[in-house]
């Protein structure tokens, strides 16, 4: 299947688990002129944090909604029904105090879960945290969790600031290329 986790051109391949090793040095034969090199997961979280993706249960929270996540385009409310509707009326009548957001800084990567403070208070947390070689600096997802929402805060004791996603390719030639 052509499918982008990470917001590059990707394919997903599923095939028998007994044919793996197959699979995979057919792989890496067929691919070695021009250049193919195996990578971790580290890699496939590093280039989904520089497109913003968001990872269900590591960067929501239970009660998540489009709007908090600030995917308000993921729920077509123009629909007459669908699943959740009711839920998304209802909730988008009342004040949010919470947003997931993108931030940039200098240096390396805070740990993820390092709170994110403003004016002496925690205010949130890191979900995701990435130094990009590729971007020169260091990418993050997080928390928001006292509106009104600032555009700098303080994280690892250094002052970071609210960036809009995706801080790689907002294009996104790359995953049509």
């Amino acid at each position: 299947m052509r499918l982008s986790f990470t917001g590059e051109a990707a394919w997903e391949l599923h095939h028998p688990i007994d044919r793996s090793v197959d699979l995979w040095r057919a792989l890496m034969e067929l691919g070695r002129d021009l250049g193919i090199r195996p990578h971790g997961l580290q890699a496939l979280f590093a280039l989904r944090l520089e497109k913003g993706h968001v990872i269900v249960g590591m960067d929501t929270e239970l009660d998540s909604t489009p709007r908090r996540l600030g995917m308000d385009w993921a729920a077509r409310m123009d629909k007459p029904r669908f699943i959740g509707r009711a839920a998304l009326e209802r909730t988008a009548k009342l004040p949010d105090h919470r947003r997931l957001l993108g931030f940039t800084m200098d240096g390396p990567a805070p740990v993820e879960g390092s709170p994110i403070w403003s004016n002496g208070d925690i205010v949130g947390h890191v979900t995701g945290s990435w130094a990009s070689p590729v971007l020169g600096r260091t990418v993050m997802l997080g928390w928001q969790k006292v509106s009104p929402f600032v555009d700098t805060v303080e994280i690892d004791g250094r002052t970071a600031t609210v960036t809009p996603t995706p801080f790689y390719d907002p294009e996104g030639h790359r995953a049509r290329a």
